[in-house]
């Protein structure tokens, strides 16, 4: 888990929207079976705390629904489809759920405590070295991968949602984590939103999103990891600073700079990489996002291709259907 500054509670950071202060629990407080330690992040459904698991003797990273969104259902609900889909997947670029409750006084989620940083937290030092985007990349398409196989579409995908931390061999790893606005299903949000409503990060919004379709699939997720791969490698987002109208129309007429305009240096098949993954037709994107990490494999460290060689260069033959 983040030492110091960001967390699994969709933290903010400059152009998102942040929460207002909250209450924090002391040190000590009980909910649950979880002792609390220390608060390690702050979002818009919640805080998340270092605490301490009583009966099993082990660190978790404590995700407390905020008190003002406790009464609220469809905040409650979304809480509940975070828990749901992150607890059905067993993967190594997925962060782990424990346990879960939302009936009792303080609605919790208790999650794998890692060590690390978010990915957004990397890119405010600087632009990614491209074999360094591209080794975070191959981990965070394969954790998105398998929601896809487990039939989760993410819906909002962004470098705040992407934990970079080290595997049990102490080698370093991206996790994917909230999934509060996630797909089950193929039903959005299980009713919680309807034609029109535009869900997910503006920065981060697919076409499809951004017109508010109701039915988005993994393309969607896709296409965001493009605008994740083009702000890695360019430091900032394709439309930073304009307004959100402004914002909307440019996504849906897939208008934006290009990332060489802003890295000279970008190497030309990486590019095309990128602008493939952020075509506005889902049908001119890659058939998948393993495919988009395979792509990528070339252009990552030695160490993880090796590691994950055998994902990206075997048959996947429980590809979603186009």
């Amino acid at each position: 888990m983040v030492e110091d500054r960001q967390s699994y509670a969709d933290s903010g950071r400059p152009g998102e929207d942040s929460a207002p202060t909250r209450e924090v629990l002391p040190a000590g407080a009980k909910v649950g079976r979880y002792e609390v330690i220390r608060l390690i992040g702050e979002g818009g459904m919640g805080t998340v705390y270092e605490a301490l698991d009583a009966r099993l003797k082990r660190k978790v990273a404590l995700k407390i629904l905020s008190s003002e969104l406790k009464s609220k259902r469809k905040a409650a609900k979304r809480f509940t489809i975070e828990a749901q889909a992150a607890a059905r997947l067993e993967h190594p670029n997925v962060v782990g759920i424990f346990d879960f409750d939302v009936d009792c006084a303080i609605p919790y989620m208790a999650m794998e405590f890692l060590q690390g940083d978010t990915l957004a937290a990397a890119i405010d030092h600087g632009p990614l070295a491209f074999q360094t985007m591209a080794d975070v990349m191959l981990g965070v398409c394969a954790g998105v991968h398998a929601a896809h196989q487990a039939g989760i579409v993410h819906r909002d995908l962004k470098p705040s949602n992407i934990f970079l931390c080290t595997d049990w061999q102490g080698k370093p790893t991206a996790r994917v984590l909230d999934f509060g606005i996630s797909k089950m299903g193929g039903v959005s949000s299980s009713g919680l939103t309807q034609t029109g409503d535009i869900v997910g990060t503006s920065q981060y919004l697919s076409p499809e999103q951004a017109a508010g379709l109701r039915y988005v699939t993994e393309h969607s997720d896709q296409y965001s990891l493009g605008v994740v791969m083009y702000e890695c490698v360019t430091g900032q987002t394709p439309h930073r600073g304009r307004p959100i109208y402004a914002l909307l129309r440019h996504v849906a007429e897939g208008v934006h700079e290009p990332p060489c305009s802003l890295r000279p240096d970008l190497p030309s098949e990486l590019e095309g990489i990128i602008e493939r993954a952020m075509c506005v037709e889902p049908r001119d994107r890659f058939p998948s996002v393993q495919d988009l990490g395979r792509a990528l494999f070339p252009f990552a460290s030695p160490d993880a291709q090796r590691r994950f060689d055998d994902f990206y260069h075997r048959v996947d033959e429980n590809r979603w259907p186009e």
